[in-house]
Formats: C-alpha cells, structure tokens, sequence
C-alpha cells in the first residue's frame, strides 16, 4: 500500500536535500543540483518550477515547495503565509478549492508540501476558473481578494474541480 504524500515528500526531502542545501536561494543553482540528484536516481522524475517568492519540486503526486526570495516573500507571502491562508479558507469550508498546505521544517528551513495537481498552466485560459465556479464560491473568493492573482499558472483541475495551488498572495478587493 502506497504510503501518504506528506510522508513520502518528507522522505523525498531528506534524500535530495543534501543535494540543494547549499542552493536553496538560487533557482539556477537548484536546477542544477537537482539534475546531479537525478542523475545518481534515473528512475526519479523531478521538475523544478519557481514563481516570484518560491521555488518548487515537482514531482508525480506531490510538490515541495520553499521561500527563495525574501524581499518577494515580503511583498507577496511565502510558504508560510499560504499555510496561513488554507487554514482560513479550511475553517471556512472551502478548502476543497485549495491545494492542502501541509508546513515542515527541515535542518532549520521551512518547506511547504502540497498535492499535485495536474492541468495547470496554459491548458486552460486563466480565467476559465471563473466559469468553474459556482457563485457563492466567486463571491468568497473575490471577498477574500483571492482571484487577483489566478493566472493560469496557480490553479489546475483535479476531478474535473478547480484547485488553487498558489495562493499566498492576496490582494485587499476595492471597496
């Protein structure tokens, strides 16, 4: 029986993390580290995907994600910051639109283990979520300042459902 995600990112991280440990805050350098990982495990898939704040590892049911730019993370949220957010939309009922944060912290950085999720990126307009959507959770979500930032490089489709995978960037909505 396949064991949890949480439980086999948590194990992936122990293997690759002495691999990127000296890389954390370099995307180019973490890119790098992780094709010499790959290369002592070829039966390994690993992507290595960064937005404005956050570098993320990819892999076939998880991702593992960390804050790599401090002053972005200021301006935007980091790994913490979304922990925070799904804890809010959890308590509120709405969870099921966000992919589950789940925080750990490793030799003294904290890293952030979310599901993947799939159909993300240019195989969806970045608006179609709004269609997906039924209205109450338009209206939550625009409430929350949450749909400001859903290109389509935040939120893909999982069970035919809208999942939103980055969101620790909120915007107050104008009044």
């Amino acid at each position: 029986m396949k064991s949890d995600y949480r439980v086999r990112a948590l194990n992936f991280l122990r293997a690759i993390f002495p691999y990127i440990e000296n890389n954390l805050y370099s995307v180019s350098g973490t890119e790098f580290n992780v094709q010499e990982y790959l290369s002592d495990h070829p039966s390994r898939k690993v992507e290595v995907n960064c937005g404005s704040a956050r570098i993320a590892l990819i892999t076939s049911d998880y991702v593992v994600k960390w804050d790599y730019d401090n002053e972005n993370v200021r301006d935007i949220g980091g790994c913490e910051k979304e922990y925070e957010i799904y804890k809010k939309v959890e308590s509120a009922g709405f969870g099921y639109l966000f992919a589950m944060a789940t925080l750990v912290n490793y030799n003294g950085v904290t890293f952030e283990i979310m599901p993947r999720i799939k159909a993300i990126g240019p195989k969806h307009h970045p608006t179609d979520i709004i269609y997906m959507l039924s209205s109450i959770e338009e209206s939550w979500l625009r409430s929350m300042g949450i749909l400001y930032d859903l290109h389509h490089w935040n939120w893909g489709i999982m069970k035919s459902r809208p999942v939103i995978v980055d969101y620790a960037y909120i915007e107050e909505p104008d009044e």
